[in-house]
């Protein structure tokens, strides 16, 4: 059995039911790895624990962030756990990521908030006005949000949902679309006459692609991480509970909830005036 039969069977027996992102990392990182082994004279069955440090010691030479060198060892760490080389894994000496509590996220002031959504309901295509709900207002990430079915939306006059299948951690949430975002929404399906599958198209038809979200929302030079940290943000100063808010956001961990607290450069600034 080679590399890449070795990596395919540890995805189809180990990650089966993961959402599509987490299987795309984990494909990269192991084959990334497998190449390192290829140099240095061995495979994905014959190493051993200092070919794993040599390979981080290489990925730290290379000037890698510690959080990238850990987010490719884990993948390393999760095939050896399945592949009965845990004896691989143990008392590694890994570099510390810098704590994401030590800097605000970047979230939107009211006033940016009001001007995209002001701009992008002129438009005549109402498509990117409803992205921009949906982000805003529903916290999705952008992977998820291009990942939406029609199906995945269910309205009514008075309320209505989303239900993210193919979310980061892989579980399944609904979230509640508000009365801004189900108007959004119910404007831009009205315009759709195809019967294509995909919530969001591009211009060409088909189902739109993150870099396309990500362009888009560049021409109001913002972009998909600071509607959801807006998001986010919005409900931590409402003073939801952590659970309510892990809920409606995905996020697996309380200490990523709990940066949204910290105050951003302008508040601070903000703080000290007369």
């Amino acid at each position: 059995m080679n590399n890449v039969e070795r990596i395919e069977r540890f995805i189809d027996e180990a990650l089966a039911g993961k959402a599509d992102n987490t299987i795309k990392a984990y494909r990269y990182s192991l084959t990334k790895f497998a190449e390192y082994l290829d140099g240095s004279g061995t495979d994905l069955e014959g190493y051993g624990r200092v070919d794993v440090q040599q390979y981080i010691a290489s990925m730290q030479l290379a000037k890698r962030s510690a959080s990238g060198v850990n987010r490719e060892i884990a993948a390393v760490k999760a095939y050896s756990k399945y592949a009965g080389k845990a004896e691989t894994v143990e008392a590694l000496r890994m570099t510390k990521p810098q704590k994401a509590t030590n800097k605000a996220p970047e979230w939107l002031p009211v006033t940016k908030v009001n001007e995209v959504l002001r701009l992008t309901d002129r438009k005549k295509n109402k498509r990117d006005h409803a992205i921009v709900c949906i982000l805003l207002y529903a916290g999705l990430r952008v992977s998820e949000l291009v990942a939406l079915d029609k199906a995945d939306i269910t309205m009514s006059e008075r309320k209505g949902d989303v239900i993210v299948r193919k979310s980061k951690n892989g579980q399944e949430r609904i979230v509640p679309l508000n009365s801004d975002t189900r108007k959004a929404l119910a404007d831009y399906l009205a315009q759709r006459t195809d019967e294509h599958e995909a919530l969001f198209l591009s211009s060409l038809g088909k189902r739109l692609s993150v870099r396309s979200v990500q362009s888009m929302l560049n021409e109001y030079e913002i972009n998909p991480h600071q509607l959801r940290h807006t998001f986010v943000k919005r409900l931590v100063d409402k003073g939801h509970s952590f659970a309510l808010i892990q809920s409606l956001s995905g996020h697996s961990s309380a200490d990523m909830i709990a940066w949204y607290s910290q105050p951003s450069d302008d508040e601070r600034r903000a703080a000290i005036e007369l």
